[in-house]
């Protein structure tokens, strides 16, 4: 009897762990995604400069990148006739309001509405992507899968290749996002800045120092205190750095297009009579 007993039990734990590994897996956990995840990853900090995350644990990638703060998307290459979505982490598919099974296959294409005005502006970003590789500071019109409208903005579009160099799609990554009755979303959605001054050295140091101050806590409470990405205090740090990061994006912005709108002036060809006046 006990050893009848003993057998059923193995048999109903022999089922239990047939049943989990039938289970259906969250998209970050699949193989496929996971190495997406990391041909992204990878294209992201070649192609734009920067790591998509800090402090990455590469053996966490996949479920960082789903829960990042920030929207992500991917589909396959460009160059094929209708390019299909192949990656949305979970402020993507909220933003889209869809599901990973509604999106992923579908054409991308979708993402925006179809008057030609908005589809011409996103293929041109597109394009420009595939050529230079990289695109940043993107700005245009989407909607989600539910037809209402939004606009994102300072988006860097990226290409995402092999090892071998051999293109297979596209990415995109957007920090800041807003709706048509004004209300905003994204981890920079408060950092924007509408001034076009050039921004004071000072000011852009305060804003170097702050990204590195909070750079360093986000470590502290990893290795120090052995926080990880799934804690509260390390997501809400996280958001915060990436908040001041887009800051300092912003300010270099400034930065660069008043430098150049001081060059342009500065190549404005004197008129004739002005230069006889200054002989």
């Amino acid at each position: 009897m006990q050893g009848g007993k003993k057998g059923g039990g193995n048999q109903k734990k022999g089922g239990s762990a047939i049943s989990d590994l039938l289970k259906p897996k969250q998209p970050f956990e699949q193989t496929e995604v996971v190495l997406q995840n990391l041909l992204l990853i990878e294209n992201h900090r070649r192609k734009v400069g920067s790591p998509i995350l800090e402090d990455l644990d590469i053996a966490e990638a996949a479920k960082a990148l789903w829960e990042a703060p920030f929207a992500v998307l991917s589909h396959d290459k460009f160059e094929s006739e209708d390019p299909k979505f192949t990656y949305a982490n979970k402020a993507a598919l909220d933003l889209f309001e869809t599901s990973w099974e509604e999106l992923i296959g579908l054409p991308s294409r979708q993402s925006a509405a179809e008057d030609p005005e908005t589809q011409e502006d996103r293929n041109k970003a597109l394009e420009s992507a595939a050529e230079d590789g990289v695109i940043r500071n993107y700005t245009g019109w989407r909607q989600s899968l539910k037809g209402k409208r939004f606009q994102i903005k300072d988006c860097t579009l990226f290409n995402l290749e092999t090892p071998t160099g051999k293109k297979v799609g596209q990415a995109t990554t957007i920090y800041h996002w807003a709706f048509e009755d004004g209300t905003e979303g994204g981890p920079a959605a408060f950092e924007h800045v509408e001034s076009s001054e050039r921004p004071s050295e000072e000011e852009v140091q305060k804003a170097e120092e702050a990204v590195a101050e909070q750079g360093a806590l986000v470590r502290a409470l990893k290795e120090e205190h052995g926080l990880s990405n799934d804690d509260e205090e390390v997501q809400e740090n996280v958001a915060l750095l990436l908040r001041r990061k887009a800051k300092l994006e912003a300010l270099h912005k400034r930065t660069a297009a008043a430098d150049a709108a001081a060059a342009a002036a500065e190549a404005v060809p004197v008129s004739e009579a002005e230069a006889v006046s200054a002989s």
